[in-house]
């Protein structure tokens, strides 16, 4: 059953069963001398509903004080036109808008609740001109029956929506059966002070009863900035040693959305001209990371200060169901600006003091971003040739041993590249010409390979490329289309007089592959050096010379 038919269902029985009760069942006869006191229990019904006290999903709710003697005093009727208004108002005041579909279901959830419990209390016994002491039973009953039924028609709301979310109800009501004898207990009270002294025992019970509200209230937002700052020291204290970027902002987007309700997380760090996702919580799915993407391409948020939006953000994200929007910069450099985004379904979600954590870990975030930009550059100077931007041997010998490790069913080959007459570059021409070389060969080798290969500057003028996956024949057809492309391509370079020359340049290749040539990667390494020393340097150069064919030689 969808969610809307459930809220259709319990309007229609809840409606059918009011008007049977009102006609079955004498209600009491309200005079206009009621007034004062009906307008003094409306407040005391707002005050309960606009401030409930809340812990994480979970809501206290001290309406039922209230709502025990608005229906022993006075009635059906005014219970529940009560709780429909303050349902209206309540919505409108803590979203800042008018949901219909939430408020549509509230309001049936409350009236089903409400003609059940009365029916309870009129099948008992119960009598609206009898006083407490002898309306005891029924009024248990109608509590017992009324708690019931809310929970019921939750249920079906909470199967309806999310069948995950039905464990965490669960969980819930046994804490709300607890909350619901605390405020059965109120209610008595304030019957008892309404029989004895009237309008003036209201008031002698709604004053300290918003006092309590309100203490409780700052209680509660003080428990939860605490644990806010608590997850907040918590989480830095993790990634504030972390110099892996992918690392960090993974914990980050994790952790986050546990500190709230409805709030999913995502990271995004600007590379170049665009806006790059770089880590995203589970909950988010592509569609929303997409309108999240659009609306900060199309409202730009300022690198230096936070920005928060409530309300409608796009149509994208609104018909998702998003409404509120924080974002907290951070940076690298002036050039690496990243951006912590939080987005909520929940207006009421972030506050005064949800700005101050995401800021605290906003900057936190820009410390550690930044020691992990440097180690990324220290990093790769370590392993990576200045000159030609290739990985070193250093990079080199760590790729290898893991491809070797990983490749247990399939071919590792391995070409081992020597630019001839290299020395007669930087002898005639000079050493500036010969890194000109140098470069413009690295990015041949690259263009002339496959993605999935490794192209490393081995040491002086030699370089070596991994090819996973490749036989020695497959590897011999490469090798022999990159000797083509070095051979093919003219050099432009400098002389040592400053003048343009045009030289050409030629390479010997060896090439061993693993298993059929080698057992480890220092054999295989050793083998390619013999098979381009032997049959290609030994042989002529220009060519390319595979082990196997050499192994007579060795």
């Amino acid at each position: 059953m969808t969610f809307y038919r459930v809220a259709v269902l319990s309007t229609a029985i809840g409606l059918g069963l009011f008007v049977t009760a009102l006609v079955r069942f004498t209600q009491p006869t309200i005079a206009w001398s009621d007034a004062s006191i009906l307008f003094t229990l409306f407040l005391l019904y707002a005050v309960t509903e606009f401030f409930q006290l809340k812990r994480k999903q979970v809501i206290i709710s001290l309406s039922l004080s209230v709502d025990l003697l608005v229906f022993l005093k006075f009635g059906l009727l005014p219970v529940v036109l009560m709780s429909q208004l303050i349902i209206i108002f309540a919505r409108w005041y803590q979203e800042k808008k008018l949901d219909l579909g939430k408020t549509f279901a509230n309001g049936a959830i409350f009236l089903s609740a409400s003609v059940f419990a009365a029916l309870a209390f009129y099948l008992t016994g119960g009598s609206h001109h009898a006083q407490l002491s002898d309306n005891f039973l029924p009024l248990l009953a109608y509590i017992c029956v009324h708690y019931l039924i809310n929970h019921l028609v939750l249920y079906l709301f909470f199967r309806s929506l999310k069948s995950t979310q039905i464990r965490s109800y669960m969980l819930h009501m046994k804490f709300d059966l607890f909350s619901t004898l605390f405020a059965t207990s109120l209610g008595f009270i304030v019957i008892l002070l309404y029989e004895e002294d009237g309008l003036q025992g209201l008031w002698a019970f709604g004053l300290p009863l918003v006092l309590c509200v309100y203490v409780f209230k700052l209680f509660n937002d003080l428990y939860r900035s605490s644990a806010l700052f608590r997850n907040l020291t918590s989480l830095t204290s993790y990634f504030s040693g972390e110099l892996a970027t992918d690392v960090m902002f993974s914990r980050v987007t994790c952790e986050l959305p546990k500190w709230f309700d409805h709030v999913e997380c995502i990271i995004l760090v600007h590379e170049g001209e665009q806006l790059v996702v770089r880590s995203a919580s589970e909950g988010l799915s592509s569609q929303s990371i997409q309108a999240l993407e659009s609306y900060l391409k199309a409202n730009p948020p300022n690198p230096k200060e936070q920005m928060m939006k409530k309300g409608l953000l796009s149509g994208d994200l609104n018909d998702l169901g998003y409404n509120t929007l924080l974002v907290s910069p951070f940076t690298g450099t002036d050039h690496h600006v990243g951006y912590c985004c939080l987005i909520g379904t929940n207006k009421s979600e972030f506050d005064s003091t949800t700005l101050d954590a995401t800021a605290i870990l906003a900057n936190q975030l820009t410390v550690s971003y930044r020691n992990a930009m440097r180690y990324a550059s220290m990093e790769k100077q370590s392993l990576y040739d200045e000159m030609t931007q290739l990985p070193n041997h250093r990079f080199l010998e760590r790729r290898l041993s893991e491809e070797m490790m990983r490749m247990t069913d399939a071919p590792l080959s391995l070409l081992l590249i020597d630019l001839d007459h290299f020395k007669q570059i930087n002898d005639r021409y000079g050493h500036l010409a010969g890194n000109t070389v140098l470069e413009r060969t690295a990015r041949l080798f690259e263009d002339s390979v496959r993605k999935s290969d490794f192209v490393a500057r081995y040491g002086g003028e030699e370089f070596l490329i991994l090819l996973p996956g490749a036989d020695s024949r497959a590897a011999c057809r490469i090798a022999e289309t990159i000797r083509q492309n070095i051979s093919a391509q003219p050099f432009a370079v400098s002389t040592l007089e400053g003048e343009q020359k045009t030289i050409r340049l030629t390479v010997s290749i060896g090439v061993a592959t693993y298993p059929d040539d080698a057992v480890d990667d220092q054999q295989l390494l050793r083998y390619a050096d013999r098979a381009m020393y032997y049959g290609a340097k030994r042989a002529g150069r220009n060519r390319v010379s595979a082990y196997q064919q050499d192994k007579r030689k060795q």
